[in-house]
């Protein structure tokens, strides 16, 4: 379980127990039993080398947010399981294209999910212009699952798709959120909140892919830059459009000056993608929580390129 703390805090070791204090008096006993993240999204926090000892320790990572949304550092358990197997397995694969497989499932999976809004905007809404762009994103979709394993041909399609999506959304929200589409860089609110959004699931991604031993750095679809975690910004795809669907159809109240979001807005987004976070979804014969299929789903691509899985299929989400 992550949690999630955005007032000014005091981390420190009390009595052999981690614990965590607030400004206005709350305190958490961040036991290993209870939580295996710690994201902690104010400037405003203190934690002691003893606390981050113990925590990683017992298997406990701690991520610190900036005002955007994005992971800025990072301290895990240094100890994960098959590392060196599958990092070769990993390293081989971006050269004998497993791997571009594996990314083309995944931004199938994506579109598909995006798709998957509109349908539900078209039910909720009873319009049927979102189901016709639904069909649209649908098609390209297709388009991308018969493309060759060519990381251009798929961006371009992927690109297609999301101009699409996000036209459609742009429909969903209220006029007061200025949002005519996505853009990481843009000023609008609504642009901002997916940002701080995308924040919160990369670094559970990420943590996900650390845990089954996969290197961040090292992606299919992405070219690899020094410091870029492109292995991450594959993987995520897949997982974006529930964050959208949270925050297209919480209609929350944000406010934002000098190019960021105030800090009750930056709550509201975050309590909304927790939210999203601890949704369950059908998943193989059962369900699970998204935080918990991140996990299961890191695991099978590591799987996949140590070639114990035939291939790796991208999160289908259902969207209700």
């Amino acid at each position: 379980m992550l949690l999630f703390v955005s007032k000014p805090c005091r981390v420190r070791v009390e009595r052999g127990r981690v614990v965590l204090r607030t400004s206005d008096g709350e305190a958490v006993e961040l036991s290993p039993a209870v939580y295996d993240s710690v994201v902690i999204a104010t400037r405003a926090a203190s934690i002691t080398s003893a606390a981050l000892q113990a925590l990683a320790a017992h298997g406990v990572d701690v991520t610190l947010l900036g005002a955007h949304g994005h992971p800025v550092a990072r301290v895990y358990p240094p100890t994960i399981n098959k590392t060196a197997a599958t990092r070769v397995a990993q390293y081989r694969a971006i050269v004998d294209g497993r791997g571009l497989k594996a990314a083309k499932s995944i931004v199938e999976a994506k579109v598909r999910n995006q798709a998957g809004i509109l349908r539900y905007a078209a039910k909720s809404r009873r319009d049927d212009y979102f189901a016709i762009e639904a069909e649209r994103v649908e098609a390209l979709a297709d388009e991308i699952r018969r493309a060759r394993p060519d990381a251009a041909e798929i961006r371009e399609l992927e690109a297609q798709a999301a101009r699409v999506y996000w036209g459609a959304v742009a429909k969903l929200l209220p006029e007061s959120y200025g949002f005519t589409g996505r853009d990481p860089q843009g000023l609008d609110v609504f642009n901002m909140a997916l940002n701080y959004g995308y924040g919160i699931l990369y670094a559970r991604c990420e943590r996900a892919l650390l845990l089954v031993g996969l290197d961040p750095y090292a992606g299919f679809m992405h070219a690899m830059k020094s410091g870029q975690r492109t292995l991450v910004y594959d993987f995520i795809e897949q997982f974006r459009p529930v964050v959208d669907k949270a925050l297209i159809f919480a209609r929350l109240v944000l406010t934002a000056s000098n190019g960021i979001l105030d800090r009750d807005s930056r709550r509201r987004v975050a309590a909304a993608v927790l939210d999203a976070l601890g949704r369950e979804f059908p998943y193989r014969a059962g369900r699970a929580t998204l935080d918990d299929i991140i996990v299961r789903k890191a695991s099978e691509l590591a799987s996949y390129l140590r070639g114990e899985l035939e291939e790796y299929v991208g999160f289908r989400a259902r969207m209700g």
